[in-house]
């Protein structure tokens, strides 16, 4: 009789002594084959084999360790020699059962909660991405001739637009400085870097300047805020709009003679703070062909990057230095 089935019929009729070699054991005759009262069992190939109890199978046979000749085998079926199939599942089985039920539970209430947090965040970021790409009318032109014009800007941080007073402030110190009450000289070239909503330019626009340059490096920003607030303020044939970063159209000012065809009367640079580096704006802008001797720059910074700024910017130097709030708005012009 085959060992195994041996060793089944003893789980299913295990001997009240079995241990005792009663003469009712299932292995009268073949007890010589028995290592270490019957635990361990030599197979015909040198294999070492420990007799195992399964609560759902029974008693079966697991190998131990396997003959030289067996791992020295040419089919390469190392998972037939080791017991790697249907004894991998009872084992990974025995390890469950190995394990405390209230040890479980808590693995699998860990499992839970993570499982949850994710969902939470996975769901909190798609509508922080929806609410970025919703707009709403919460700016207006200040002075000039579309004043009181409502502008869209994006919800978040999509943009962030100079604040209305700070604007309203900054074109007032311009036009004075120019001799002009509240415009800027007439027919002049105004380039806003960096331009979001585009609130500033179309500021510029209304009061009198003849041609604006937007650089926005967002395309929804363009398509969805800028491209219909300067339709809206009936500036198409004025505007111009690059879509990229500001950094990328400086350096190909730089390196492209004749690039926007003239330079810049005005050019402001309202930058999200922490995602510039301001000594590279100043070096670009310091470079390019886009500045004349009697430009003027104005530059919003906040007060952390203030040593950032520089005393002068080419042939202009810092002629205003203004605090808003938190806001601090340097400007640059020809010198006195």
């Amino acid at each position: 009789m085959d060992r195994l089935e041996a060793l089944r019929e003893l789980a299913a009729d295990p001997p009240s002594d079995r241990d005792g070699g009663g003469g009712n054991s299932k292995f009268d005759g073949e007890e010589d084959d028995l290592e270490g009262e019957g635990e361990f069992v030599g197979g015909s190939s040198g294999e070492v084999t420990e007799e195992v109890y399964n609560i759902n199978s029974g008693w079966s046979l697991e190998v131990l360790e396997a003959s030289d000749d067996a791992e020295e085998s040419d089919n390469g079926d190392d998972d037939l020699v080791f017991g790697v199939g249907e004894d991998t599942g009872m084992a990974a089985e025995s390890v469950l059962r190995s394990i405390p039920i209230h040890r479980l539970r808590a693995l699998e209430k860990q499992q839970s909660d993570a499982n949850d947090s994710n969902k939470a965040t996975r769901a909190n970021a798609r509508r922080r991405r929806a609410s970025e790409h919703k707009v709403h009318k919460r700016l207006r032109i200040v002075g000039g001739a579309t004043a009181g014009k409502l502008l869209l800007s994006g919800r978040g941080e999509t943009t962030r637009p100079m604040m209305e007073k700070v604007r309203s402030a900054v074109f007032d110190m311009l036009a004075a400085a120019g001799g002009r009450a509240g415009a800027l000289p007439s027919g002049s070239r105004w380039l806003d870097l960096f331009a979001g909503t585009g609130s500033v330019g179309l500021e510029a626009l209304s009061r009198g300047a003849g041609h604006c340059r937007f650089i926005e490096l967002d395309h929804w920003v363009v398509s969805n805020v800028l491209s219909p607030n300067i339709a809206a303020c009936g500036a198409e044939e004025s505007a111009a709009v690059h879509t990229g970063k500001a950094e990328d159209f400086l350096r190909r000012a730089c390196a492209t003679p004749g690039f926007c065809d003239s330079a810049f009367d005005y050019v402001s640079v309202c930058p999200p703070y922490l995602k510039v580096s301001y000594p590279e704006l100043f070096g670009l802008l310091e470079g390019s062909p886009l500045l004349h001797p009697r430009s003027v720059v104005v530059v919003e910074y906040p007060q952390a990057l203030a040593r950032e700024i520089p005393a002068a910017l080419g042939p202009l130097a810092r002629v205003r230095d203004r605090k808003y709030g938190r806001t601090l708005v340097a400007v640059f012009g020809p010198g006195a």
